[in-house]
């Protein structure tokens, strides 16, 4: 192909290196109108589950901005199968072809080859007009294959604490950040989750294409910036009696896991180590926590949540 611009994705593609490298070169690009745009997948062996739906967006935002899709080259070599079976089992092959995002240089199904994920995973599609119980079904249909088929195999999602099960805490986790991005980003989302067996980790990510807390927020307080608009957003709803973001939160850094919220151009990295400083409402106070945990000028629209929960659940209560 000629007139090309390529985006690199990297031999490991993790959410910081979705970040700080393939954001940061797609930013950095300067496309005519009559160059093709290829994410090149030729030296990529992982793909993280919580990178693909900011893929989707990604191919979104690109095809909306030059009105064209950009294409995917995944090499047609042996190596390259185990990832082709990866990006087709989580559903990023069909969303790509199914609304138009990516175009494909080399078939996305030659040469599918290697062992399948374990020991499930998936990605949804949330339309802006689905309605409460269609995200509720939707939700309910995502998470009932881990239910009957792997979660139930570790003690702490069977046990019941406090009268509430492990498996279904994550499906309000999943109703409550799709249903945010239905009511304040007024936005479709991609949804992916899956479990890692051999990590033992619980991954889930969703990404919508809104306006962003700080574009939300600034009605009201014009010279907020995004930092602060997320923080902001996440305190809120503090006291609701549902879940927010805020109790989505801290019930996952009780459990030791981790979240990320993306939103324009900033991000804040949430941590257990930083349980006791969030619950306070102190995270600026907090030592090496505006180094670490906070990243500024990472321009990519919309908001983006990641939460990475272990199957194994350690209560961490503060």
């Amino acid at each position: 192909m000629q007139n090309n611009v390529y985006i690199d994705i990297p031999r490991d593609l993790t959410s910081y290196e979705f970040y700080n490298n393939v954001i940061f070169q797609k930013n950095k690009a300067k496309i005519r109108n009559e160059q093709n745009i290829i994410l090149d997948f030729s030296r990529t062996l992982r793909v993280e589950p919580v990178v693909i739906p900011n893929l989707l967006c990604m191919g979104y935002e690109l095809r909306k901005q030059y009105n064209r899709a950009a294409y995917v080259y995944i090499p047609d070599a042996s190596y390259s199968g185990e990832l082709k079976n990866y990006l087709y089992e989580i559903n990023f092959t069909k969303y790509a072809q199914e609304f138009g995002l990516y175009d494909f240089v080399s078939s996305p199904y030659g040469g599918l080859e290697g062992k399948h994920i374990d020991p499930i995973c998936g990605t949804i599609y949330f339309d802006v007009d689905d309605t409460v119980d269609n995200i509720s079904q939707k939700v309910e249909d995502c998470i009932v294959p881990f239910a009957d088929e792997y979660l139930y195999r570790f003690q702490s999602v069977r046990e019941c604490k406090q009268g509430i099960y492990y498996v279904n805490e994550i499906a309000e986790f999943l109703e409550e950040m799709i249903l945010n991005c239905k009511q304040h980003a007024k936005s479709f989302s991609f949804t992916t989750l899956h479990a890692k067996y051999s990590m033992k980790k619980i991954y889930i990510s969703v990404s919508d294409f809104g306006c962003g807390f700080g574009n939300t927020i600034r009605s009201k307080n014009p010279y907020m910036d995004e930092i602060d608009a997320i923080l902001l957003g996440v305190y809120k709803r503090k006291d609701s009696k549902v879940y927010g973001l805020y109790n989505i939160i801290r019930r996952v850094l009780n459990f030791g896991g981790k979240v990320r919220i993306h939103s324009n151009n900033a991000q804040v990295i949430f941590t257990q180590r930083v349980l006791r400083e969030f619950v306070d409402n102190k995270l600026f106070e907090a030592n090496g926590f505006i180094k670490y945990n906070l990243k500024r000028n990472i321009p990519f629209d919309g908001v983006h949540i990641e939460v990475e929960l272990p199957l194994e659940r350690r209560e961490c209560r503060v």
